[in-house]
């Protein structure tokens, strides 16, 4: 009995480490280096920058395009972080890495399909893989 009690106790703290380590996507540092996977991906075009509507963000430290796009100042839809990656491929190259005091514009004038496909696009994204330069080829096409 003792012993499964403790087995418990063990798989419920790995369970909630498991989940708050899933859950965290931060902006990686510079200092560290990992090979990146290129199984998968999709060669990416041309960015296309869309027209901001004039509202700006100021990235702050920890702060991630899934977070900025949950803000309720901003999108209050953490899944619409694509469409804050494509209002700003003039600045941002990979979606995972933004810059403390980068300035973002924030379009609002976004079609319900262009927001639809944007929230798709974030359910589709694989899981963050820890990265410090900009990947070549992304996931999907933002």
């Amino acid at each position: 009995m003792k012993f499964l009690r403790v087995f418990l106790v063990v798989l419920l703290i790995f369970a909630v480490v498991m989940s708050i380590g899933c859950a965290a996507r931060q902006t990686v540092q510079k200092e560290t280096t990992v090979e990146e996977p290129t199984t998968g991906v999709v060669e990416e075009p041309t960015p296309e920058v869309a027209k901001a509507s004039g509202k700006k963000y100021i990235v702050k430290k920890g702060d991630t395009l899934w977070d900025i796009s949950g803000n309720s100042s901003i999108y209050n839809d953490n899944f619409q972080w694509p469409l804050l990656f494509k209002a700003n491929r003039d600045q941002i190259e990979d979606p995972d890495i933004i810059e403390i005091n980068q300035e973002l514009d924030v379009k609002t004038d976004w079609s319900k399909e262009e927001v639809k496909d944007a929230i798709q696009k974030a359910k589709d994204t694989p899981p963050y893989v820890p990265h410090t330069k900009p990947r070549k080829k992304l996931p999907l096409r933002y």
